[in-house]
């Protein structure tokens, strides 16, 4: 796992500025790889690299790497866990320089494949190939969004990085905040990409890949998720039990490669126990379970079950019961590190100490479960079937008769709230509405955060009797993990040093589950065929409990801490959230949350939104 970093113009020679700047982009991230440093300068493409080292320790693995012939350069940040499956392959025809290096795997094999090299790999990856031949350079990013990639013109030089601070403390870019994203983000807590927050920077899109030359930048999909959403395949239970259960095994075999020990993210819940098991299973080093709690409440707490079962499979359990005091250090510290993007998934601060505790224990890789609920199902999507009922059977102008009229109180809010929403859209807005924004938003009043879902939604296909949840999904794959739940756990484990996998993110088992029918996956509710999985492999204690969303354990500050911030930096101040958001809102949120507790998430969306924009004055 790495940084990386490059300028690049085929129509005119660097200035020795701009080859300076690609070496400086690396440079302000160091964080992300700090075992080592590389530089590649030519006359037209300039990279930079910051290693942390995981597969093949050895400094020959170093980048920037070039192959054998000199033809060919790469920089790249992610691992390709079946790296050694295709180096017997290439090693028939290739001559290789390293001994286990992945990064050697994929320059041979971009010159067996060419740019379709990029249908062989497994893995999470963003990836920059200068060929000297053809003149072209290659920007890439994993089909599912795991690795960031950011790039920006500037005056005809394109300059690329992992984390877009980098363009600004090297003072390549004025910072301008970019308004819109800012308007998405009330609503979904990110926005999509290429659009990003700040003006002039762009994030290339999950599944894409960037073709550079002197005549042309193109941008190309090499991967989409919906094809396969579209193609529905008529599984019996069965069968659909019985690929999940083989292709999981892979996925999780792959993710323990490791030339470096491995740490689990162990909650307690069923995805991070699997992580457990299978990485026992699979490996005979010394493993850690690391477990967060908070010393005050029950409520959200899963360190008994957590500490159970990683005593039963002989694992080093590290826990952390917080202290009020320690957790807002640890929101503190990660509010001061997080200026890519505003921390409105409030999960990256947990992650991010989560990182830090692997780190000080010796750890460099650690295994989370994201992508376990969108394998399986989330419980709300039981609900959003009926929402999608109404939505289609009941006339529109009897839905808001009935918001009209029904009584307004803590108990009718989610009510009115789903039926205000379109149906596509209910399952995505953690935040505010399109209703609600139209309120308090003080910027152009143009805009709209439902259109692009609507774009999303509308790609699959409408004459499946599961048509609806696979239009959710699609979004899903699309947007929310690639712009949201994978950026909380790659920014704030990466602001560790902490390589995170996520084995239930491996696109063949999603390619897979994705065209499993609704009725089939959820049999028996959420999570079924993975709860089948689960049996012999897990105790019913793990299966059968209740599923805590990660969250939870952050309830005691929205209630406490969160509103005395609030109202110091916010309420009682001339901030930066004040240009957007109408201040009589503000008073009346911090007022209704005071007396009911029941606002605390929209408190810290604006919250950590106005911090954001604080410290991206600077």
């Amino acid at each position: 796992m790495c940084g990386i970093a490059g300028a690049i113009n085929f129509r005119k020679k660097l200035s020795d500025y701009e080859s300076d700047q690609a070496k400086n982009l690396s440079n302000y991230m160091e964080h992300r790889g700090p075992d080592a440093s590389g530089f590649f300068k030519s006359k037209h493409v300039s990279f930079s690299h910051r290693r942390l080292s995981i597969i093949d320790l050895n400094e020959n693995s170093n980048q920037p790497m070039h192959s054998t012939c000199e033809n060919i350069t790469i920089v790249y940040n992610g691992e390709i866990y079946n790296h050694s499956e295709l180096r017997k392959i290439l090693e028939k025809k290739y001559s290789f320089k390293t001994t286990n290096s992945d990064t050697e795997v994929i320059i041979n094999a971009y010159k067996e494949w060419g740019i379709k090299c990029l249908d062989k790999f497994v893995g999470m990856f963003a990836i920059a190939i200068y060929d000297k031949h053809t003149k072209k350079v290659y920007l890439v990013r994993d089909r599912l969004g795991k690795k960031p990639l950011y790039y920006t013109i500037v005056n005809g030089t394109l300059f690329f990085a992992s984390e877009n601070q980098s363009f600004f403390k090297s003072n390549l870019l004025k910072k301008e905040i970019d308004d819109e994203s800012i308007y998405h983000y009330l609503s979904f807590l990110t926005t999509p990409a290429p659009q990003t927050f700040f003006k002039n920077i762009n994030k290339l899109q999950a599944g894409f890949y960037m073709e550079i030359s002197e005549n042309k930048i193109e941008e190309h999909q090499y991967w989409n998720i919906s094809d396969f959403i579209n193609q529905p395949q008529n599984y019996s239970f069965d069968e659909a039990y019985s690929k999940t259960y083989s292709l999981l095994e892979k996925s999780m075999k792959y993710r323990n490669v490791s030339d470096v020990p491995i740490s689990i993210a162990l909650s307690g819940g069923l995805d991070s126990s699997l992580n457990l098991f299978y990485t026992k299973k699979m490996r005979k080093d010394n493993i850690a379970s690391i477990n967060i709690s908070f010393d005050k409440t029950e409520e959200g707490n899963e360190e008994e079950p957590a500490r159970r079962f990683a005593e039963e499979n002989d694992s080093h359990f590290i826990s952390k019961s917080l202290t009020r005091d320690e957790f807002n250090e640890w929101i503190e510290s990660y509010l001061e590190i997080s200026k890519d993007v505003p921390a409105g998934d409030p999960n990256s601060a947990l992650i991010f100490g989560i990182s830090r505790i692997a780190r000080n224990n010796g750890y460099k890789v650690l295994l989370v479960g994201e992508g376990g609920d969108e394998l399986g199902g989330y419980p709300v999507y039981q609900n959003l079937k009926y929402l999608n009922l109404i939505f289609r059977y009941v006339p529109k102008n009897l839905i808001d008769l009935v918001i009209s009229i029904i009584p307004k109180n803590r108990f009718t809010k989610r009510l009115i709230r789903g039926l205000s929403i379109p149906d596509y859209a209910s399952r995505f807005v953690f935040g505010f509405s399109e209703i609600e924004k139209e309120k308090f938003w003080k910027k152009n009043k143009k805009y709209n955060s439902y259109n692009f879902l609507k774009k999303l939604a509308d790609e699959i296909e409408d004459n499946f009797e599961d048509s609806y949840l696979r239009k959710i999904i699609n979004i899903e794959y699309k947007f929310r993990l690639p712009e949201l739940l994978l950026p909380r756990v790659d920014y704030p484990s990466m602001a560790a040093s902490i390589e995170a996998r996520s084995p239930f993110m491996d696109h063949s088992l999603i390619e897979h589950s994705v065209q499993i029918p609704w009725k089939v996956k959820m049999k028996d509710g959420p999570k079924t065929l993975l709860k089948k999985i689960s049996q012999n492999k897990l105790p019913d204690y793990i299966i059968n409990s209740p599923k805590v969303g990660f969250g939870e354990l952050l309830n005691p500050f929205f209630d406490t801490t969160l509103s005395d911030w609030f109202k110091k930096d916010i309420v009682d101040s001339m901030c930066p959230l004040k240009e957007y958001i109408d201040e009589n809102f503000i008073s009346f949120l911090y007022e209704k949350h005071k007396k009911h507790k029941n606002y605390g998430f929209q408190i810290w969306i604006l919250f950590s939104l106005n911090l954001w924009m604080t410290k991206n004055q600077s």
